[in-house]
């Protein structure tokens, strides 16, 4: 259940805080980008540092669960101020304002999600029984990505856009978010954990323990490419919604409900694919099928044909299914191999984990507000240039393409893939 909430908050800013910044808030591109992006370097530093804090808590509630309450109550605060910004005079001080309260969220979220994260390497000492609670671990999570993209453009709509209706589409998601990471808290309490802790400073997780880790620097590069290319994806994807295709906001969450429709109807499938054949080859298999999706995307992307873009959005959400699963499943043997080694060290490895994750997803905005100002996109204007349209064109298809192919050779440099 708390996948949910955090799909939810990692969904929503995603997609739409980059257009939030300049249509509404009148930034430019690049500048939007930027506010998108600097809090996630300040995550870089956080992250680690609460995965190594909650590895070394103690309290009668569990060394994870005391966060998971405290994360899911700022979590939901801060989430409902980020789309509210005041009517500043100019936009350079709205500009301040998202960035503060953007880092602020940042900071609530990594308190929930480094423990939550670390969790299910704790419950089983059975590699594939760790695949199995991840499958269905990252299936709620898809639920809460499939939500924020597809329920988060309808409330907009709903609440009649602008200010006021991101405003109130934000304090809505922030009360998922609570309810659904709370719950997570609740349903905890008697979780197994075979961890079995190290008393002494030598046995326990270390940021070092990272940099020594040929395993996890691997899968992180990988990671960190493949969401790169799907955050660009989905920030691009309101631009070509509204400027290419000259539909509303309620459109996106017709192309999200394809793209994370697919998503989840194919997590379990993939893992049994990865049992059969491994999970490197499962990765691989993923990569190309969402390369096919964007080829069929880059053909079709001017047309907007209803039709041909679903079943693209669909193809590239059934080999993200697979992008998202096995990385994590992966995770789950790099911490379990590093506690074979003596080391207790899932939080450490979580929350470099998390960082990398949402710097992942930060990049996709940084780099659409690059390629626009490229372009020559002009923001809150009703009609822009052929190059603005071809910028948004190759953001949707050959940039998060080229991302994804990067990806899959650094994933077999990871032994644990072949497990």
């Amino acid at each position: 259940m708390g996948s949910i909430g955090t799909g939810l908050y990692l969904t929503v800013p995603s997609i739409l805080l980059l257009y939030y910044l300049t249509q509404i808030l009148g930034i430019a591109p690049a500048l939007a980008g930027l506010a998108v992006f600097l809090p996630r370097l300040w995550d870089v530093v956080t992250d680690p540092a609460m995965g190594w804090i909650s590895d070394r808590t103690r309290t009668p509630l569990g060394r994870r669960r005391p966060y998971l309450l405290i994360g899911a109550i700022l979590t939901s605060l801060t989430f409902g101020f980020l789309f509210s910004a005041p009517a500043f005079p100019t936009p350079a001080m709205s500009f301040v304002y998202v960035l503060v309260i953007y880092v602020l969220s940042a900071t609530a979220y990594t308190v929930y999600a480094v423990p939550y994260l670390s969790m299910p390497s704790e419950m089983s000492s059975d590699s594939a029984e760790r695949s199995r609670i991840m499958s269905y671990r990252m299936t709620f999570a898809m639920l809460g990505v499939l939500a924020g993209s597809a329920l988060a453009p309808a409330l907009l709509e709903f609440y009649g856009g602008g200010r006021g209706g991101f405003a109130a589409m934000s304090w809505t998601i922030g009360a998922l978010c609570a309810a659904t990471m709370l719950l997570a808290f609740m349903g905890t309490a008697r979780s197994p954990d075979v961890s079995a802790p190290a008393e002494d400073a030598r046995g326990r997780g270390r940021l070092s323990d990272l940099r020594k880790d040929p395993d996890f620097l691997a899968l992180a590069l990988a990671y960190i490419a493949q969401l790169a290319g799907f955050g660009v994806f989905v920030g691009a994807t309101p631009y070509y919604v509204t400027d290419v295709t000259g539909r509303s906001e309620a459109a996106i969450s017709e192309m999200f409900l394809s793209l994370m429709g697919g998503t989840v109807l194919s997590l379990f499938a993939w893992n049994i694919l990865a049992n059969r054949i491994g999970k490197a080859r499962a990765y691989l298999f993923a990569g190309l099928i969402v390369a096919a999706g964007f080829a069929i995307f880059w053909l079709t992307a001017l047309d907007g044909h209803r039709a041909v873009t679903l079943l693209a959005t669909l193809i590239i959400g059934i080999g993200f299914g697979g992008l998202q699963l096995l990385p994590f499943a992966m995770l789950t043997d790099v911490i379990h191999a590093a506690r074979l080694r003596g080391r207790d060290s899932a939080g450490v490895y979580t929350g470099a984990w998390t960082a990398v994750e949402k710097g992942g997803l930060a990049l996709g905005p940084l780099i659409v507000g690059g390629v626009l100002s490229l372009g020559g996109y002009v923001s809150g204007a009703d009609l822009q240039g052929d190059g603005a349209v071809e910028a948004i064109r190759a953001a949707m298809t050959l940039v998060p393409a080229a991302f994804v192919l990067i990806s899959i050779p650094i994933i077999f440099r990871c032994r644990v893939a072949a497990l």
